[in-house]
């Protein structure tokens, strides 16, 4: 006769099961939402204006890696405009760009005080690591990028330019290097997006780890091949299409896969003693007889 037996589940701390939310009506739940969601449109809006009033600095600082390539291929450092709007457009985007970054903690803060009061302590915590982990990884990749990354892949397509063989009996070539003001701005700006994109990967696998889709032993299996799609990631990424930024970041990500690999097998360590805590408390699980 087949017996059939439910799994005994593990007591929970009560501490780890309590929430901070407080009986709210619809009525009361929509508007503390509308108070939330009006503080982050003013400290965007807020950090928009700041961006904005510093413009020309901030693009300083922004194209001072592309500058600094130039010089050293010998290229005459300056940026052309091509429509009379657009060194506005450029400051005004790169004011937003800047303003998203600037009040991107209040904005969090502000729905993390609307969603926080709903989640049990354990779930705070777990979401809380997620998301710092995220932002520190994000934040990594953007500062690998810009102090890494961006001239060298500047100067190997301005050098390239600058050393046209000719042949003899041939007229010279002439290229002068002349890049818009929005293209640089544009290249920098998305070169930098696409490191902190890259730099998730620990976070994503760790993710799938955690939810028990993949396992370090697979991770591991498909190490050899990592290389490569590193490789195809880190041209995917870099808005230059050029070797050398795609080595570049290549060569982190494949480095990141493999922390990833680490922290699969952490998680799952962690796993296997709480599963084992349970066997020892409850008894191994129940089967079929």
């Amino acid at each position: 006769m087949t017996q059939v037996t439910s799994e005994p589940e593990a007591a929970e701390d009560p501490a780890e099961t309590e929430t901070d939310d407080k009986r709210m009506s619809l009525f009361e739940h929509l508007s503390e939402l509308r108070m939330r969601m009006r503080n982050a449109a003013i400290a965007f809006v807020g950090a928009l204006v700041l961006g904005f009033v510093f413009n020309q600095r901030l693009y300083e600082v922004l194209t001072r890696p592309v500058r600094a390539a130039m010089r050293r291929a010998d290229a005459d450092v300056r940026f052309v405009i091509t429509a009379p709007g657009e060194a506005f457009w450029v400051y005004f985007k790169l004011s937003i760009f800047v303003g998203l970054i600037i009040a991107a903690p209040l904005i969090f803060w502000e729905l993390w005080k609307f969603v926080a009061p709903g989640l049990y302590k354990k779930e705070q915590r777990l979401a809380l690591l997620v998301v710092g982990s995220t932002a520190f990884c994000f934040v990594g990749g953007a500062v690998f990028g810009y102090y890494v990354l961006v001239e060298p892949a500047i100067y190997f397509l301005v050098s390239i330019t600058n050393s046209v063989p000719v042949g003899p009996g041939t007229d010279p070539i002439t290229i002068e290097t002349m890049f818009r003001m929005e293209d640089v701005a544009g290249f920098t700006t998305m070169m930098l997006l696409g490191c902190g994109i890259a730099f998730e990967l620990p976070v994503v696998v760790s993710i799938l780890g955690a939810l028990d889709i993949v396992t370090a032993k697979a991770l591991w299996k498909f190490n050899k091949y990592s290389l490569v799609l590193s490789a195809l990631l880190g041209g995917i990424l870099t808005p230059g299409g050029d070797v050398v930024s795609q080595m570049l970041l290549a060569g982190p990500v494949f480095a990141l896969y493999n922390l990833s690999i680490l922290v699969v097998m952490v998680i799952e360590r962690g796993r296997r003693k709480k599963e084992a805590a349970l066997d020892a408390e409850y008894g191994p699980e129940p089967f079929e007889r």
